[in-house]
């Protein structure tokens, strides 16, 4: 097993084996993907022909809203709301809704969203439409909805904002500016978090109820970034790549223990069937593990783990893998606890450092006002 220390070297240290349950299998397809899990180990699941809810070993179709033609899953809390977007005839058409107990809800929204708390509050981007009028952002908004009130977080409607990730205490974090930075919105008070030193991109992707926040951070963009831990005693850590040969490396997801998957990588085609460079990594007591090397023996079935999109706070993460010349859904979950040596040295810890921009839609730029703007549908 390989783990490379990113502090000073210790002799041993615990962790966990998994088991590997291929989700791809249950949804029939050769394309599906794992956004986002909860407490319970439910699931929310995509695929080229459709989105799927996971929950105790079984599956459950999530239908578009009336009138559109197809979907997408982005974030679950721990009531089981699943959010995505509902796609109608133009791809621009994206209707934001909330999956729940076998019903899709339209919140009359447009817009990408990316993640749901436990209180049902919804954060995402939009460009307009809906309940706002399409030509009142000529720039893209960060939105944050709930119970049918929309409250752009922005605090320059002149600049671009998204918004990937929100915690239980209505903590938002995502990417502004043209030239993008990472952001953490607490009470409408919004932190620019910055870059490595020498870089010029930053996004935050998820943020636990600790504070702590993820993402990557590069000079160029994808191809060139390396994964990053924030938090506003420590500032931002860089977690470094899994191989000296990967060349870029993002975090994705995090949960109130500060455990971080992500991945790292040679190449940035993140939908390659043959996994083409990219590994999953788990971080976890100040080292970074290639999640390949810790399923558990005979539980692989043949998986080549190549991206981890989210973790929970019982240890279960959730991602895509390639297997088989496909792409499937795949769920780890924890079966027991391991003494791994650790390598004679580490790399050292940054305390600077942000971002890399993993979705291109929607990019951002500084502000200096602390503006609220709120519509009720």
């Amino acid at each position: 097993m390989t783990a490379i220390s990113l502090t000073a070297s210790k002799s041993a240290l615990a962790v966990s084996l998994y088991s590997l349950t291929d989700l791809g299998n249950l949804t029939g397809e050769a394309y599906s993907y794992a956004t986002d899990i909860n407490n319970s180990g439910e699931i929310a699941i995509n695929t080229l022909s459709g989105s799927f809810f996971y929950s105790n070993g079984s599956l459950q179709k999530i239908s578009p809203l009336p009138g559109d033609t197809q979907l997408g899953v982005t974030g679950i809390n721990n009531l089981g709301q699943v959010v995505g977007n509902s796609i109608g005839k133009t791809d621009s058409d994206n209707n934001v809704f909330i999956y729940s107990g076998g019903t899709t809800r339209n919140t009359g929204l447009k817009g990408i969203p990316y993640a749901i708390n436990d209180s049902g509050e919804v954060v995402g981007g939009t460009t307009g439409g809906g309940i706002f009028p399409k030509l009142a952002f000529p720039f893209g908004a960060a939105f944050l909805y709930n119970n049918g009130t929309t409250t752009i977080i922005n605090s320059n409607l002149n600049e671009n904002y998204v918004a990937y990730g929100i915690n239980n205490l209505s903590q938002v974090v995502g990417i502004f500016g043209s030239s993008g930075r990472a952001f953490l919105s607490d009470n409408g008070i919004i932190t620019n978090l910055g870059t490595f030193p020498g870089d010029r991109y930053s996004q935050a992707n998820d943020i636990n109820d600790s504070g702590q926040v993820v993402g990557s951070s590069a000079l160029t963009g994808v191809s060139d970034s390396r994964a990053f831990l924030y938090s506003s005693s420590t500032g931002l850590q860089d977690l470094g790549r899994l191989r000296p040969t990967d060349l870029f490396s993002t975090s994705l997801g995090i949960n109130n223990l500060g455990q971080v998957v992500g991945f790292s990588g040679t190449n940035n085609n993140f939908f390659a069937a043959d996994g083409n460079g990219l590994r999953t990594f788990l971080y976890s007591d100040n080292t970074l593990y290639d999640l390949n090397d810790l399923i558990a023996p005979g539980s692989d079935a043949g998986f080549t783990l190549t991206a981890a999109s989210a973790i929970n706070n019982n240890g279960q993460i959730v991602g895509r893998g390639a297997v088989n010349g496909e792409l499937h859904a795949f769920l780890l979950t924890p079966i027991s606890s391991v003494s791994v040596a650790e390598p004679t040295s580490g790399i050292p810890i940054l305390s600077f450092g942000a971002v890399v921009i993993l979705f291109a839609t929607f990019k951002r730029k500084t502000h200096s006002s602390n503006a609220a703007i709120e519509q009720t549908s």
